[in-house]
């Protein structure tokens, strides 16, 4: 379906799922880093500051929104969100799953694309080596951040009074990890809306990205 394969699991470097297709005349490598460690350590610039907006965000509406009910000390309403919580990192799980489906489908239906999990820099991420447009790129490296994060994070915010305290509070659990969890493909966006032409095309050749004209 839409040319979407799950490789499963991935042993050594990421290098080794290249086709080993000749690089196109001209083509540009990315000024990007060289391990998957030192890329998340860049990511940690983007994800960590909007992360902490998305939380600040959200204690401001909890506080103005709910009231503790007078029945339940303060330690029982402490503990009542708690099953929300074990609910929400529970669906964290698969939702990384579903974070590189959305990635794979937000590329062009013709398109080979291929899901692998990288225990070694415990990851997973989706191999494309055809050509995209940098808008498309763009796209399709922030959706799931989008999807998973930004947006049920707004619809918490929007519709917190419809909705009790406890759900809110999970929605916006799930939202930060979701965030959080593009930490690779904020420094991806980044990379290609700095360093591309408007013109260009961007492509995958092993763990490396680069542009044409």
């Amino acid at each position: 379906m839409w040319n979407i394969e799950f490789k499963g699991k991935l042993k050594g470097s990421i290098d080794q799922i290249s086709t080993g297709k000749e690089l196109p005349e001209g083509c540009v490598q990315f000024q990007e880093p060289d391990k998957v460690e030192k890329a998340m350590l860049q990511g940690m610039l983007f994800v960590v500051p909007g992360a902490l907006v998305m939380i600040a965000l959200a204690i401001f509406r909890i506080v103005t929104t709910y009231s503790k009910p007078e029945n339940l000390s303060g330690g029982q309403y402490v503990k009542s969100f708690l099953p929300a919580l074990i609910v929400a990192l529970l669906l964290a799980y698969p939702a990384m799953y579903v974070h590189e489906f959305i990635h794979a489908f937000l590329f062009p239906e013709k398109l080979k694309k291929q899901i692998y999990v990288h225990p070694e820099s415990m990851t997973l991420f989706v191999y494309c080596e055809e050509m995209v447009s940098k808008v498309r790129f763009v796209v399709i490296s922030l959706g799931p951040a989008f999807v998973l994060g930004i947006l049920p994070f707004l619809l918490g915010l929007i519709f917190a009074r419809f909705i009790p305290a406890q759900i809110m509070v999970a929605l916006t659990l799930f939202s930060v990890i979701s965030f959080m969890g593009a930490i690779g493909d904020f420094v991806n966006a980044w990379n290609c809306v700095r360093q591309v032409p408007k013109d260009g095309k961007v492509f995958n050749r092993g763990f490396h990205s680069y542009w044409i004209r």
